[in-house]
């Protein structure tokens, strides 16, 4: 008989059990894109990280992708298992990397460059055991792509003018011209790198690269006279284009078609601030007295219309491509069709401060009215029954011969103003002299009292040796859209020849 003894054999221990290798596994959270700028001034690196609680926690940057390159921000977990030990690190690469990094934490947040319309990433990690075993066979990767979202460019809303307010379909500016866009871009605003722009052609040489700007001023060494069209398109760090946009837009129902730029003529600048002046009566009356003033090729007209233009920037410089301005307001500035120069007070005021002169025939403002451009003290309604009769008298303060007559009943309410008191010690202080007051009352449709003043001077004195141009403001309409309203002793336009050849050149 045979006994056996296997139940109670062993192996041998000087022949261990095979060691195993760890396992990995890894999870992927794409969070937003970042970007690196360097400031100018002190050298120092900024970095828009998001909402990183600790950013030691960064265990990567490839190529260096912060040197003034958008990045996607990327945040990766991993973790191990090992089923005969313990795992104590892991080695990490990228697809771009020739050697492997080692680290003992199981996240971190890394960036990829975005440098192309499209791309496509590959990350790998391996776990490594107490024993040196690492996970090689079968390590965790992740593959993702990046794809770069074009930008887009609009001009900013109501930037360009508007049919319904320049009332024809075609916008007239003098050569200075500012447009405004808004820039947008699905991977960030902060990936738009470049603004192009060209004027009338859009080859390939045509463009003019500015920075990430959002607008620009065209002047007189770009703006010849005539029609031009303005191009317009941004640019992302990753080389994508927006589609061009353009003024005249033909297919943009609400804005001209066209965009003529006229010529500077003249130092003499008429306003015509008058939109009810349907069929330009009072701009011809007025066209008419500068005819025989200045001659007919020595002056310029602007027909603001409902809106000024949308930039300060170009009220300024419209003004200042001349000496005088006659800016001739509205007959009846109520409603929607209000003139427009109380919008214009700071561009007013610039324009006097730099030496410019202006007469200004402003009607019928509220009682609370202030004038940057012409302190005034305080004002009150002349004719509050609304009527103002023809043949009274406006009294020249200055010489009779300028004596004014109403040849037109004025069926609106106008204006006496008192303009202010400065401290004359003080600098910079304002100065004035009356030039016309209203005759006293002469029946009973006459409701005011005294002579009350309906037309100053004024000048800012800024200095004991500077003084700004002058101003004059009136509150009596010289034309009322279909007539003029003061030819009852000779023509107003005598006092408009007053101030351009004697008063404007003191």
């Amino acid at each position: 008989m045979t006994l056996s003894c296997s139940l109670w054999e062993y192996d041998n221990p000087s022949n261990p059990l095979e060691q195993k290798t760890p396992e990995t596994y890894l999870s992927l959270i794409a969070t937003d894109t970042i970007f690196a700028y360097q400031d100018t001034v002190t050298g120092e690196w900024h970095y828009n990280l998001g909402d990183i609680p600790d950013t030691t926690q960064i265990l990567d940057t490839l190529k260096n992708a912060f040197t003034d390159t958008f990045t996607s921000r990327h945040e990766l977990h991993w973790w191990g298992e090992d089923s005969d030990g313990e795992v104590v690190g892991y080695q990490y690469r990228w697809n771009v990397d020739t050697v492997w990094s080692f680290t003992t934490k199981e996240s971190g947040i890394f960036y990829v460059p975005i440098l192309t319309n499209f791309d496509v990433f590959r990350f790998e990690v391996a776990a490594m055991d107490n024993d040196g075993l690492l996970d090689t066979l079968t390590p965790a990767k992740v593959v993702f792509p990046v794809k770069n979202s074009p930008p887009s460019v609009s001009f900013r809303y109501l930037s360009n003018p508007q049919i319904v307010d320049i009332q024809g379909d075609t916008a007239f500016t003098f050569p200075t011209r500012t447009f405004v866009w808004d820039s947008d871009d699905q991977d960030g605003i902060e990936t738009i790198t470049n603004v192009l722009y060209a004027l009338d052609e859009t080859c390939d040489t045509c463009w003019i690269q500015l920075g990430a700007e959002s607008s620009v001023t065209l002047n007189e060494t770009e703006l010849d006279a005539g029609f031009h069209t303005f191009y317009l398109k941004v640019q992302d760090i990753a080389g994508a284009e927006s589609f061009i946009v353009s003024f005249p837009d033909t297919l943009n129902e609400d804005e001209p078609n066209y965009w003529k730029v006229m010529p500077v003529v003249g130092n003499v600048l008429l306003v015509d601030d008058f939109p009810l002046d349907g069929y330009n009566n009072s701009k011809m009356w007025f066209r008419t007295v500068l005819d025989s003033i200045v001659g007919g090729d020595n002056y310029s007209v602007w027909e603001i219309g409902d809106e000024l233009p949308f930039s300060s920037t170009d009220i300024t410089a419209n003004l200042n491509y001349f000496d005088h301005v006659i800016w001739n307001a509205a007959y009846n500035n109520t409603g929607a069709a209000s003139d427009t120069y109380l919008d214009a007070s700071s561009n007013i005021l610039s324009y006097v401060m730099g030496g410019g002169n202006l007469f200004l025939d402003a009607i019928d403002w509220d009682d609370d009215s202030t004038f940057a451009f012409f302190p005034i003290d305080s004002s009150f309604t002349i004719n509050t029954n609304g009527r103002l009769m023809m043949g009274r008298i406006l009294h020249s303060q200055v010489d009779s011969a300028l004596d004014l007559e109403l040849s037109k009943l004025i069926a609106v309410r106008v204006k006496s103003f008192i303009p202010a008191k400065e401290d004359s010690t003080s600098f910079p202080h304002f100065e004035s002299e009356d030039l016309y007051h209203l005759q006293e009352p002469g029946s009973g449709l006459d409701t005011w009292i005294g002579t009350p003043n309906v037309c100053s001077m004024g000048k800012f004195v800024i200095s004991p040796s500077q003084e700004s141009g002058k101003i004059i403001l009136m509150s009596i309409p010289l034309h009322n859209g279909y007539d003029p309203t003061l030819e009852g002793n000779g023509s107003a336009g005598k006092f408009i020849e007053y101030l351009l050849n004697e008063v404007f050149v003191e």
